[in-house]
C-alpha cells in the first residue's frame, strides 16, 4: 500500500505487507521442463531472480560454496524473493560437482540473517544479507549452517542426504561464526551474550530519557545503539550427543579463528600439504596498495613473484595439489575489466595464465584439479561452474536461473573511455531488443559498477533490462579508480577520504568519467543528447548531486539516498559520523559554510536546480535528505519523494524492490519519453507529475 500526499512535495510511505503473508517456496530451485516462449524481461523477473552468494560481484569475500570432504559434492545456500507476499525463501542445496546426479534440497528457510558488526565503535545491523556458508562434518555425513529462527541466528545440523534438520543451539543472541571439532562430535561457535543485557539496559534507561551521545544514530532511531565494547564475542561448544553447552577452550576457539586471522580486503594466506605458505603482501604503505604474491617454503626460504602479473588486485589464492605451484585470481586490463586465473611456479619464478575473461568470477574454491566458481556476464546471471585448471575450460554444475535464457534482454556493447585525469572507465550500453536503429533513444545512467550480470546497479534499485524493454537505453557505468589511489602521501583510510574530498577531487573525476561515457554513447548514433537521465545510491547519489549542481546535461534524476549537505554530513548522522566527516575535511556545522558546500549541496543550490528528481529512500536514512528536500520544496522545484519502512541503505524487502523498479521506469518514461501508463491506478501519480512538469526546465548541455 502506498499513501502519497499530493503537494509541491509528495512524500509517501510504502507499508510492508501483513506478517501473515507467506511465500510459496516450491520454485526455490528451477523446475525442469520445456523452455518458455521468448519475451522481454519484466520487473517481476528481475525481482524474483535466485541468488547464490552475494548478489554483487565481490572478488575478495568469503566463498558461499562448501566442498565435501571427499571433494565430490558442493553445498550452498540459494535464496529468492517473492514480491507478492513480501517474503524471502531460502534453501540449503547439495549436488555433485562432476557428472550427473540429483540436486538435493536438504533444508528450507526464510530470509537470511542480516549482517551486523562494529561500525564507529557501535554494534549495529546493516540490513545487508549475511553470506551464509555451510560446513561439512569431517566424515561428510552432516552439514551445519547458521539459520534465522524466530528472529535469532541459530546453528542447525542436517544430514547430507536430507535426513532431517536439527536446531543445535538455543541462544538468545545470534551465532556469528562456527566450526566443527576435529572428531565431528561438537560444534564450536561465537556469539555475543551481552546483547540481551544491553537491550534491557537501554529499555530501562528510556524511563529517564536517553542521553544524546555518540551511541545515537538519529537518522535510524533515537534509541541508543549498544557499544561494541559491551558486546564481547565469546566462544562456546555444543556437544551434539546431548546438546550440552560449555565455554570453549583457547585451543577450541582457535579452530574458528585460526592464526593468522585473514584481514580485509586482501590479506590472503594459504598453506600447502608440506607446510609451505603462500600469501599476498602490500607493495607500499598506502591503505589501498596493490598486493604481491609471496611464498615461504617449509625450510623458511621466502620468494616474491617477480612477474608483473603477480602484483595487483589479488582476490583468491590456492596451492596446487602437488605443492609446486600457486594458483591465484586477479583483475587486469582496462580498469580491471578482466578476471584472470594465473599459475605461478616459485622454484623457477615462471607464471602461466590458465584463464582470462571479462566474465565475473566470484567465490572460487579449489578441489585441487578444478576451481568451483560463480561465473556471470552482462547478459547471463550467475551460474556455478567447475573450471579445469589444466585447460581453463568450464563445466556447468548448476544454473539457478535457466528461465533467463528465454528472455530477450536487448543488445549490450562495452564502451571504453578515459576521464579528464586520464583514468580509464567503461560503460555497458544496453539498447532495447526491438530497437530499429533509426530513432534516437533516451539514455539512463546506472551507477557505479558494471561487472557481471546487469541487474540494477549498486543497491539493485534501477532495473537495467526491464528499462530497456520499455524503450530506454541504459549506460551501466563502471567508475574509474579513486583519485586517492595515486596519492603517495596517503597512509591511512582517513587520509584516503580526505584526498578524495579535497577540492571535490573525486566528485570531479567521476562526473568527468560520466560525461565521457555519455559522449561515447552519443557517438554511437543511437542516443538523444537532450534526453539523459541519471540514477544512484550512496556514492552514486553523491555523484548525482554534484552533477545537478555543475552540469545542465540531465533531464531527470532518481536517487536512492540523499544527501551531502551542511547538516546532513555533520549533524543528522550523529556525533560519530559528523566527526569522521570533519576529519575528512568538511567544516563544522556551526560555521554555516555555504561556500564550502556550494559545489555539491542541493539545499544551497536549490533555486538553480530544475532537473526533476525522484527520491526513494529507506526510513532509516530519510532524515538525512530533509535539508535538501525542504529547500527544493521551498524553491518550488520538481521533486517526488517516497519513504520505505523498515529498510536500510540497501533495500531488502521484495515488495519494496518491485515497487521501486516499476516507479523508476515510469518516472524516466514520463520525463524522457513523454509516456504515461494508462492504468487507472496510476492516474493520481501522473496528475502529480504533470504538475511537476510545469516547474521543470529542459537541459541545455554539459
Amino acid at each position: 500500500m502506498v499513501k502519497s500526499f499530493a503537494s509541491a512535495l509528495a512524500i509517501a510511505c510504502v507499508f510492508a505487507l501483513p506478517a501473515k503473508a507467506h511465500a510459496s517456496c516450491e520454485d526455490i530451485v528451477p523446475r525442469e521442463g520445456a523452455p518458455s516462449a521468448s519475451r522481454s524481461m519484466s520487473t517481476m523477473d528481475l525481482a524474483r531472480i535466485r541468488d547464490v552468494g552475494d548478489p554483487d560481484v565481490v572478488t575478495n569475500a568469503s566463498s558461499p560454496y562448501a566442498l565435501s570432504p571427499d571433494r565430490r559434492s558442493v553445498a550452498f545456500m540459494i535464496s529468492r524473493g517473492d514480491p507478492r507476499t513480501n517474503a524471502i525463501c531460502s534453501a540449503l542445496i547439495v549436488m555433485p560437482i562432476k557428472g550427473k546426479g540429483p540436486l538435493r534440497i536438504i533444508d528450507r528457510g526464510g530470509a537470511l540473517p542480516r549482517l551486523a558488526g562494529v561500525f564507529r565503535d557501535l554494534y549495529i545491523t546493516t540490513g545487508f544479507p549475511e553470506l551464509i556458508v555451510p560446513a561439512w562434518s569431517p566424515d561428510g555425513t552432516s552439514i551445519a549452517y547458521r539459520k534465522l529462527i524466530d528472529g535469532v541466528t541459530q546453528l542447525v545440523r542436517v544430514g547430507a542426504d536430507g535426513g532431517g534438520a536439527q536446531t543445535v543451539t538455543q541462544e538468545q543472541d545470534n551465532v556469528e561464526d562456527f566450526a566443527w571439532s576435529a572428531d565431528g562430535k561438537r560444534l564450536i561457535y561465537f556469539t555475543r551474550p551481552g546483547r540481551q543485557a544491553a537491550r534491557e539496559r537501554i529499555a530501562r534507561d528510556a524511563g529517564a530519557g536517553w542521553r544524546y551521545d555518540s551511541s545515537v544514530l538519529p537518522m535510524q532511531s533515537w534509541e541508543p545503539q549498544p557499544w561494541a565494547t559491551d558486546l564481547v564475542r565469546k566462544s562456546f561448544v555444543v556437544d551434539l550427543s546431548d546438546a550440552h553447552v560449555r565455554p570453549a577452550t583457547a585451543d577450541e576457539e582457535a579452530v574458528i579463528n585460526p592464526p593468522p586471522r585473514p584481514g580485509v580486503p586482501y590479506e590472503l594466506s594459504v598453506q600447502s600439504r608440506d607446510g609451505s605458505r603462500a600469501w599476498t603482501a602490500p607493495v607500499s604503505d598506502h591503505p589501498n596498495a596493490k598486493r604481491q604474491v609471496w611464498v615461504q617454503r617449509a625450510d623458511g626460504l621466502k620468494t616474491a613473484c617477480a612477474d608483473v602479473r603477480c602484483t595487483g588486485r589479488i582476490g583468491r589464492l590456492f596451492w596446487d595439489r602437488d605443492g609446486k605451484s600457486v594458483i591465484f585470481l586477479g583483475r587486469e586490463g582496462w580498469n580491471n575489466e578482466d578476471f584472470v586465473v594465473h599459475r605461478w611456479f616459485p622454484a623457477s619464478n615462471r607464471l602461466s595464465t590458465i584463464l582470462r575473461t571479462t566474465d565475473a568470477l566470484t567465490g572460487c574454491i579449489s578441489t585441487d584439479e578444478d576451481l568451483i566458481c560463480g561465473r556471470e556476464n552482462a547478459t547471463t546471471p550467475r551460474r556455478i561452474v567447475r573450471i579445469d585448471l589444466a585447460s581453463g575450460r568450464d563445466h556447468l554444475i548448476f544454473n539457478p536461473n535457466p528461465e533467463f535464457a528465454s528472455l530477450r534482454l536487448g543488445t549490450v556493447a562495452r564502451l571504453k573511455f578515459s576521464n579528464d585525469r586520464g583514468l580509464p572507465a567503461w560503460g555497458d550500453l544496453v539498447l532495447p531488443a526491438d530497437y530499429d536503429g533509426k530513432s534516437k533513444l533516451p539514455l539512463v545512467i546506472v551507477q557505479y559498477h558494471s561487472n557481471g550480470f546487469l541487474r540494477g546497479g549498486i543497491g539493485d534499485d534501477y532495473p537495467i533490462f526491464p528499462m530497456a524493454a520499455k524503450g530506454l537505453a541504459v549506460l551501466s557505468f563502471e567508475r574509474p579508480t579513486s583519485v586517492a589511489n595515486a596519492d603517495e602521501t596517503v597512509k591511512t583510510w582517513e587520509q584516503f577520504r580526505a584526498a578524495e574530498s579535497r577540492d571535490w577531487a573525486e566528485r570531479k573525476s567521476l562526473l568527468s568519467a560520466i560525461d565521457k561515457g555519455i559522449d561515447a554513447a552519443i557517438a554511437t548514433g543511437t542516443i538523444d543528447p537532450k534526453r539523459i537521465g541519471i540514477t544512484g545510491l550512496s556514492d552514486g547519489a553523491s555523484t548525482i548531486e554534484f552533477a545537478l549542481v555543475n552540469s545542465r546535461r540531465f533531464a531527470a534524476a532518481a536517487m536512492s539516498t540523499c544527501c551531502d549537505d551542511l547538516l546532513t554530513s555533520t549533524v543528522l548522522g550523529g556525533f560519530a559520523w559528523g566527526e569522521a566527516n570533519r576529519r575528512a575535511g568538511m567544516p563544522p556545522s556551526v560555521d554555516n559554510d555555504r561556500q564550502f558546500w556550494k559545489p555539491i549541496s542541493l539545499s544551497v543550490n536549490a533555486r538553480k536546480i530544475d532537473t526533476p528528481i525522484l527520491m526513494q529512500l529507506a526510513d532509516r536514512e530519510a532524515l538525512l535528505g530533509l535539508p535538501a528536500i525542504g529547500a527544493l520544496t521551498e524553491a518550488g522545484k520538481p521533486l517526488d519523494v517516497f519513504v520505505f519502512p523498515d529498510e536500510y541503505h540497501n533495500k531488502w524487502q521484495p515488495a519494496h524492490r518491485l515497487a521501486i523498479y516499476e516507479r523508476d521506469i515510469e518516472w524516466f518514461n514520463f520525463w524522457l519519453r513523454g509516456y504515461e501508463d494508462p492504468s487507472p491506478a496510476k492516474h493520481e501519480q501522473y496528475a502529480r507529475w504533470q504538475g511537476l512538469r510545469r516547474k521543470a526546465v529542459a537541459p541545455t548541455g554539459p
